[in-house]
């Protein structure tokens, strides 16, 4: 069983490590099930399981989601006590923790953090964590679809 302590470590190694790639990126995804799963789950691990939606000026390559220190953009690790003692989260943190997708978007319904290697493969990319964003999602188009306040939390 991890600890909160242990859980910090474990996100700091991850995210601060410079063997980790400098850029991730932030790609949509239907709520369609994974290919060899039951369901979303932790076994998720590639976007080429999953059915990719486009956004109009990223395509299915995502957003960019540059690692350059806690100064402007990049990961943030909190510490147990910061969240009253429940877990160690990893922080999102670009322009506000503000991530913005525009144009006609179908039928999204996850949000995936995936690796962003200079040879970057949208439909083969490693899927590091995903969040659910609630139902599929539609933006006719025009429109932008916003994401705030990302986190990643060890419970």
């Amino acid at each position: 069983m991890w600890t909160n302590l242990g859980k910090q470590r474990m996100f700091e190694e991850f995210f601060e490590a410079s063997s980790v790639y400098s850029d991730f990126r932030l790609q949509l995804a239907s709520g369609t099930v994974p290919t060899n799963n039951s369901q979303w789950g932790a076994n998720v691990s590639s976007t080429s399981q999953v059915a990719l939606v486009s956004a109009l000026t990223v395509g299915t390559s995502g957003l960019g989601v540059p690692r350059s220190g806690h100064s402007t953009s990049g990961f943030n690790v909190s510490s147990g006590p910061q969240l009253s003692a429940s877990a160690a989260r990893a922080v999102l943190e670009t322009a506000g923790d503000v991530y913005q997708f525009s144009g006609t978007i179908t039928g999204a319904r996850y949000v995936l953090l995936t690796e962003g290697k200079a040879a970057f493969a949208p439909t083969a990319a490693e899927i590091y964590a995903w969040w659910d964003i609630g139902s599929d999602t539609n933006i006719s188009p025009g429109n932008t679809l916003t994401i705030t306040d990302l986190s990643l939390q060890g419970n």
